[in-house]
């Protein structure tokens, strides 16, 4: 594990080298040659952890390379705060400068040679008690980065998840959910251990295209060890996909009990369908229940759980099924499906070595499918090595999950294996946001770009790598990309405690009342803690301080609200992901390495001085609420020159300065944007347009010819508040439309009034795929799509107030998948539409 470290590190003082020549002009060779003393050290690391057991002086000593490790870091980086600072300063302080300088210099001259004083002790060590062999330094696992992207780019991302096996599990419950006569709500069990695939036939059950047409109101929530009755009422109310515009809005402000009689009043008198995932105890379930409705539709309940007293003991009709372990033949077909899917040619010796592995899997899906992930990236000649190892390591004659997780884990790259221990922030069973983690990883400075990707499409890939040998869950996907995704809670486990052990990340909570650790680069609080004492956190060497839980102010001592993050003592942060935490932040100067700010919008105005210093900062994230805060007020980044997201509801003025590193925009009124330079915005994919006001006067129009200079542009929302209308110039749009749109994938307009019929341009779009009209007016009456129309088109969805007639061509939307349609005159809807694409209506 420590390989991943040090590699990291190596790379950062390359970076330092490269960027910041100037300032290491005296120290430069010394650098140089710290670095290739720590990248030899890399590759005696590398053997030491490939070994099956690592002995107690090759502990010790990859102990001793860490902390050295961690020290390379912090040295480069406070010597790179302090001469930020001195170029800040103004008026006399500047006078001093020069003198600092020096004294600076010869600080670092100073710390550099205790370093390398450090660092051939400790290549003396490995000599003295022969640690390591003499291999030459390796990229990490056996497989380049060139050909990570060649399987990535081989196989689509939106591949269905196949559930091998317990067809007659899903059978039997299939018969419970459709066709048991009882008309009453009926609750159906499933438990058994970690890993047997619970939530995978749940989900199996839940996209069935029987339970699809007989429940028409369908949702999916889970629970886990640590749950909010509101956050999972929410989930519901979602999924159920009821509420829209300003409905949504309004219920995002709710209260717990009232979130509890508004989904009872959404499913009272319908025939529903809702998966519960992982409940733990029983009084989740009844804190749960008196929000649906014991009607006589037929409606049914799914609960999983690995514990039988809690699929036992829900009140009321229920059915509890043990699910059981996959059958040999079963176990193969699932594992077939992965580990094979590179390998052209399969010969009896390659087949006989994977039915071996396999049998001692003993049927535990999770850990047949680990092993598929590992061995799908082998070279047939290298999966004798995977089984012999794995024979070493037998437990009771079975192979258990942690041994298959070692194994996959050592075969990652250090940036993988990097994301992988990152996930240990998270709180179970939590949903991550696969843009937020990509955000949160370059903030980190996991990522490195190159000619060819962004530092994101980077992320991307490591995060599909990731999926792709079962160490991550993809959960929801749209456009045929993974959006969200979920780490099993076995895996979990296992990521935090590596990471506690590499002083990576620390976490508390309920369960994890660990110490304040003087020495972790990263703190992160699941729940607040009251009463937490700010003497315990003062930790010089974070990078990351991030919060997930309930808004409110961490208290100290006498109830006074304390200075959680002090700016003397956190200036190397790189990360800062506050949630609803408010605190009061006295700072002296600026964070000039914090990356990434994610807050509460509710606190935004306390925070603006304070966000206006960070000139080096990529994400600003000020979407962190349920409520979804408008930030009124006037907000200035034209300092913040290295801005890559901006994510919040801004309807005051939205100041930007020099945007071309500008990925993300959303959203920003109407009046905020018509005042941008928009031929800078180079690089901007994902745009939304909100207007809030309701003011005739501040409302602006939206010109599509400020759009047609955002060539990269994949994602567009142009929203307004119901009851407001954004005007688009219709003849300018169609003349320009042909050329707004050369990378679109996804477009959504709400609150839009459209003079003319909008599928003629928008059927021009080339790579289009998703397009969204909610709560639009048009007079026209009828809409048309034509033979050639939407050739990429996957999803199209109409929430209109008035449309009298749509017409769709026989040869049009040739890949749709997706076609919803609901006006308040349904019924009086004329369709003409192909045959085909009725079945793809719902």
């Amino acid at each position: 594990m420590v390989d991943a470290i040090t590699e990291f590190v190596v790379g950062k003082i390359g970076n330092y080298l490269i960027e910041e020549a100037s300032m290491l002009i005296g120290v430069k060779d010394d650098l140089e040659e710290l670095k290739t003393e720590l990248r030899c050290i890399h590759g005696y690391l590398k053997d030491v952890e490939a070994r099956e057991r690592e002995d107690e002086a090759s502990k010790e000593w990859s102990k001793l390379v860490l902390d050295f490790a961690y020290d390379v870091e912090d040295v480069l980086d406070t010597y790179h705060l302090k001469l930020e600072e001195r170029s800040q300063r103004r008026g006399l302080r500047r006078l001093t400068n020069k003198i600092g300088r020096k004294m600076d210099a010869y600080n670092i001259v100073d710390d550099i040679k205790i370093l390398k004083r450090r660092i051939l002790d400790i290549t003396r060590k490995r000599e003295t008690y022969g640690i390591g062999g003499l291999k030459e330094p390796q990229g990490g696992g056996n497989t380049s980065s060139l050909r990570v992207r060649q399987l990535r780019r081989a196989r689509s991302v939106d591949q269905e998840e196949v559930v091998v096996g317990l067809e007659d599990d899903a059978k039997i419950l299939l018969e419970k959910l459709l066709y048991y006569e009882d008309k009453s709500r009926f609750i159906i069990s499933i438990f058994g251990m970690g890993g047997l695939g619970k939530t995978a036939l749940a989900r199996k059950l839940y996209n069935s295209g029987d339970v699809k047409e007989r429940f028409k109101y369908r949702a999916w929530t889970y629970v886990s060890q640590e749950y909010k009755t509101g956050d999972i009422l929410m989930r519901i109310i979602r999924s159920l996909r009821m509420t829209f515009g300003e409905e949504s809005e309004k219920i995002r402000k709710f209260a717990e009990e009232e979130l509890e009689v508004y989904l009872h009043g959404l499913l009272e008198g319908k025939k529903y369908l809702v998966v519960v995932d992982d409940i733990w105890e029983r009084e989740a379930w009844e804190s749960l229940k008196r929000a649906l409705p014991c009607n006589h539709e037929g409606s049914r309940v799914i609960i999983t759980t690995r514990i039988k007293a809690v699929a036992e003991g829900v009140d009321g009709r229920f059915y509890a099924h043990k699910l059981r372990f996959l059958t040999f033949e079963e176990s193969w077909e699932l594992f077939e499906q992965r580990a094979f899917r590179n390998i052209q040619r399969k010969d009896e010796d390659l087949l006989k070595t994977g039915k071996e592995m396999v049998q001692k899997c003993r049927g535990l899906p999770l850990c047949i499918v680990v092993l598929a992930g590992l061995l799908s990236r082998k070279t047939p000649s290298e999966w004798n090595d995977v089984c012999n190892s794995l024979w070493r390591h037998l437990k009771d004659d079975s192979i258990h999950i942690s041994t298959v997780f070692d194994l996959s884990f050592k075969d990652l790259r250090h940036e993988s294996k990097l994301c992988f221990l990152y996930l240990s922030i998270f709180p179970e069973d939590y949903e991550i946001d696969r843009e937020k983690l990509i955000h949160l990883l370059v903030a980190e400075g996991f990522i490195q770009g190159n000619e060819e990707e962004t530092m994101e499409d980077v992320a991307r890939s490591y995060i599909e790598e990731l999926i792709d040998r079962s160490l991550l869950e993809a959960v929801r996907r749209k456009r045929r990309k993974v959006m969200s995704c979920r780490i099993h809670h076995l895996l979990r486990d296992v990521a935090i405690k590596k990471s506690k052990e590499l002083n990576f990340v620390n976490v508390y909570n309920d369960h994890l009342a660990q110490h304040s650790s003087t020495t972790c680069r990263r703190e992160v609080v699941h729940h607040l803690i009251r009463r937490y004492s700010s003497e315990k956190y003062k930790n010089k060497r974070t990078r990351s301080f991030l919060y997930f839980g309930e808004s409110g102010c961490l208290v100290g001592r006498d109830s006074e609200t304390m200075k959680l993050l002090d700016s003397e003592t956190m200036k190397l942060l790189r990360v800062l992901h506050l949630g609803g935490l408010r605190f009061h932040f006295a700072s002296n100067g600026d964070l000039i390495h914090l990356r990434y700010l994610g807050i509460h919008g509710y606190y935004f105005s306390y925070y603006l001085a304070f966000i206006s210093k960070l000139r080096f900062l990529q994400t600003l994230d000020a979407s962190l609420d349920a409520s979804g805060h408008i930030i009124s007020e006037t907000v200035d980044l034209r300092k913040l020159t290295s801005l890559r997201h901006v994510i919040g509801k801004f309807f005051g003025e939205l100041l930007i300065g020099d945007a071309a590193n500008l990925q993300t925009l959303r959203s920003i009124s109407s009046d905020s944007w018509n005042k941008l330079k928009h031929e800078l915005l180079i690089n901007l994919r994902d745009l939304e347009i909100y207007e809030y006001s309701t003011s005739e006067e501040r409302r602006v129009p939206v010109s599509w010819a400020s759009l047609t200079k955002l060539r990269n542009l994949r994602v567009l929302k142009l929203r307004a508040k119901c009851g407001v209308y954004l005007w688009l110039e219709s003849e300018e749009a169609v003349r320009s439309m042909d050329v707004i749109s050369p990378s679109l994938e996804s477009v959504t307009l709400v609150g839009i009034t459209f003079e003319e019929d909008p599928m003629p341009f928008f059927q021009k779009m080339p790579r289009l795929e998703g397009l969204i009209l909610e709560n639009c007016h048009y007079s026209g009456g009828k809409m048309s799509v034509s033979e050639q129309g939407f050739g990429r088109l996957r999803k199209l969805c109409f929430f209109m107030e008035s449309l009298d007639e749509l017409q769709i061509e026989e040869e049009a939307m040739p890949h749709l998948i997706e076609l919803l349609i609901i006006s308040k005159e349904l019924e009086k809807l004329k369709l003409i539409i192909p045959n085909r694409l009725r079945a793809c209506m719902r």
